[in-house]
C-alpha cells in the first residue's frame, strides 16, 4: 500500500511544485510523476526554470542531466533536440542488469 500511495503524493507535491515554471511557458515541458523534462528558449531561461524547482521545497533538490554528445536521458528514452526537430532512441542506464521477472 506504501508504494501505491507515494506515487500519487509525488504527482500532487509535482503539480504544486511546477506551476512556477509553467507559468514561464518554457518551449516544452513534460513530466511524468517526478522526471521533468523541460525545454526552454535559452540556456538563461533554462537555469531559471531550474532554480524556481529547486527553490520550491527546503529538503527537496532535484538533479539536473546534462546532454551527452546532444543526448539527453529521459526515463527509457534519449532525447536530441537537432534542427528544431526531436530524434529519439532507446536508453538503458549503466546499471542495467538484464534481468526480468
Amino acid at each position: 500500500m506504501g508504494q501505491r500511495l507515494a506515487q500519487v503524493i509525488a504527482i500532487a507535491f509535482m503539480s504544486k511544485l511546477e506551476e512556477p515554471v509553467i507559468e514561464r511557458r518554457p518551449l516544452l515541458y513534460c513530466r511524468y510523476i517526478d522526471d521533468c523534462f523541460i525545454v526552454c528558449a535559452t540556456q538563461n531561461e533554462m537555469d531559471v526554470c531550474f532554480d524556481l524547482l529547486n527553490n520550491q521545497a527546503e529538503h527537496i533538490k532535484l538533479t539536473r542531466e546534462k546532454p551527452t554528445d546532444r543526448w539527453l536521458p529521459f526515463l527509457n528514452t534519449q532525447i536530441c533536440l537537432a534542427r528544431g526537430r526531436f530524434h529519439t532512441r532507446w536508453y538503458r542506464k549503466p546499471s542495467n542488469k538484464n534481468i526480468c521477472l
